[in-house]
């Protein structure tokens, strides 16, 4: 006769749990980013250890660290566009003033032609 299988220990699912601390951007430290939240006032606090940098947002229930983290770091994104197209525009104006400054000294600078119906003298 055969033998009787014995039964297998169900094994324990494997939680996997998201991250509270971070890398900094504006410092570059490992780990040294700390994100709490809290549900009763609706808001995400995220300091760093380091430099001290720290940023807030609003949060709601399904909110984890990682959100606070990743709103930070959109944040930034979308201060340094922003910078980028208000330092080209700032650039811009100056390059069209200096080509405006240039092409009035040329203009100055500049024997005035005649027209040409003046080259024709009409008494003759």
């Amino acid at each position: 006769m055969g033998k009787r299988k014995s039964a297998r220990k169900p094994q324990a699912k494997v939680k996997h749990t998201l991250d509270s601390q971070f890398d900094c951007v504006a410092c570059f430290h490992e780990k040294s980013i700390n994100c709490k939240l809290d549900f009763d006032q609706k808001v995400g606090h995220l300091q760093c250890r380091m430099c001290g940098v720290s940023y807030t947002c609003t949060i709601n229930y399904l909110s984890h660290a990682v959100d606070v983290y990743h709103d930070w770091i959109d944040a930034c994104e979308a201060v340094n566009t922003a910078g980028k197209a208000a330092k080209a525009a700032a650039q811009d104006r100056t390059r069209d003033r200096e080509r405006e400054r240039d092409r009035d000294d040329r203009d100055s600078e500049r024997p005035r032609r005649s027209k040409p119906y003046d080259r024709y003298d009409d008494d003759e």
